[in-house]
C-alpha cells in the first residue's frame, strides 16, 4: 500500500509540473489521508470550483482493524473561500459503509459535517489541501457538545486540470 500511495504522489507531481505552463484549472483530483480516533483512513477526492464556491467529493477506505474488514465512506461537501484567499469553509454529509469480520454489513447513519481547510501551497497544477472536519449527528442536538472524537484531520494533494 505505501508503494502505491507513493506512486500515486510521484504521478500527480510529475503531471502537475508538466500542467505548469497551462495554469491551474477548476477542476481536481486528489489523494491523501484522514486521522480519526487512531484510525488512518486513505482518500480519493474530485474538486469542482466555480468562483468562491468549491463541490468537494471523496471517498475514504480505512483498512481492517480487529472487527472491521473495511469502512467505505462517501462525502460531499460545499466550501466558501473565505475572501478569495485559499482559506476555505462549509459543509456537507456522509455516510459510511461498514464490512464487519463476521461477513455481516451495514451502513451507518447519515451524518453531517462542518468543514475547513487551507489550500497551502501551489506548484502549476498541484496543490496542498490541509483541512479538518467535525462530525454532527443527524438531526442535530439542540446543544452541540464539542466531542474531540468526532474532528477529522486530513491531507490532500490535489491536481487541477
Amino acid at each position: 500500500m505505501k508503494k502505491f500511495i507513493l506512486a500515486s504522489v510521484i504521478i500527480i507531481m510529475v503531471l502537475g509540473l508538466t500542467q505548469s505552463c497551462l495554469g491551474k484549472g477548476n477542476r481536481g483530483i486528489g489523494l491523501g489521508a484522514h486521522y480519526k480516533n487512531n484510525c488512518l483512513s486513505y482518500v480519493a477526492s474530485f474538486r469542482t470550483k466555480v468562483g468562491l464556491i468549491t463541490l468537494d467529493s471523496s471517498l475514504d477506505y480505512c483498512p481492517p482493524t480487529d472487527e472491521i474488514s473495511y469502512v467505505l465512506t462517501p462525502r460531499i461537501s460545499l466550501f466558501v473561500n473565505i475572501l478569495g484567499t485559499r482559506i476555505y469553509a462549509g459543509a456537507g454529509i456522509e455516510k459510511s459503509y461498514i464490512q464487519w469480520t463476521s461477513g455481516t454489513s451495514e451502513w451507518s447513519n447519515l451524518v453531517y459535517i462542518l468543514q475547513g481547510g487551507w489550500e497551502i501551497f501551489h506548484l502549476g497544477a498541484v496543490s496542498l489541501s490541509l483541512d479538518a472536519q467535525y462530525e454532527l449527528p443527524v438531526p442535530p442536538l439542540q446543544t452541540i457538545n464539542i466531542n474531540p472524537e468526532s474532528i477529522t484531520f486530513g491531507a490532500r494533494l490535489f491536481l487541477y486540470f
